[in-house]
């Protein structure tokens, strides 16, 4: 086997480094996002309009309604007849139905909660939280695999936990239901104190 190995190193050496170095980028690339984690809970919202898979300006609709006020959230009144662009057309739909969801950071789940409930907590609503990571969604165009190149192009859209180059991906109850779409997330705060 010695022998072996002698007269044919380079041609081991030439089929190893490559293997090396795709070990060290992977590890490099995700070995990070395995260790991101914070110590705070976020509040979010989504919204359906009941019959459209991607409800028209959802987003617009929740930035304008659930707002957070001296560490609390707030809830605006929304002029459901406002026609911004003159068009004829309401920029928000009268069949618009909200839910209010708490996200687990450390289980990373999600589960819906009242609008009491989330009134009760004290919020933060900067997106990045005391601890440095942030909430920020992520277009991937080869769908995150590992093995991009058998990928066949895919792609993914998502919301992640952030810190510098990290990245972990959120489990968002909506992401699963019916009624996901990537306009249909609004942030809303992170959970203050956090987990002691």
């Amino acid at each position: 086997m010695k022998e072996f190995l002698r007269k044919n190193f380079v041609i081991i050496l030439a089929f190893t480094l490559p293997v090396l170095l795709i070990v060290v980028v992977a590890l490099s690339t995700y070995l990070p996002s395995l260790f991101l984690s914070t110590d705070y809970n976020f509040v979010y919202t989504s919204c359906t309009d009941g019959r459209n898979y991607y409800p028209y300006r959802c987003d617009g609709y929740l930035q304008k309604r659930y707002i957070v006020v001296g560490n609390k959230l707030v809830v605006n009144p929304v002029d459901m007849t406002l026609d911004s662009n003159k068009d004829g057309v309401p920029d928000f739909s009268e069949k618009y139905t909200d839910r209010i969801f708490l996200h687990d950071t450390k289980k990373n789940e999600s589960r819906e909660i009242t609008l009491e409930e989330a009134q009760t907590m004290t919020l933060n609503s900067l997106l990045t939280s005391p601890d440095g990571v942030t909430v920020s969604s992520y277009y991937d165009r080869n769908g995150g695999d590992f093995f991009f190149i058998f990928d066949g192009g895919s792609s993914s859209y998502g919301y992640y936990l952030t810190k510098g180059k990290s990245r972990n991906k959120i489990n968002l109850i909506n992401s699963t239901d019916q009624y996901y779409y990537q306009n249909n997330f609004q942030f809303i705060g992170w959970v203050l104190p956090g987990r002691n």
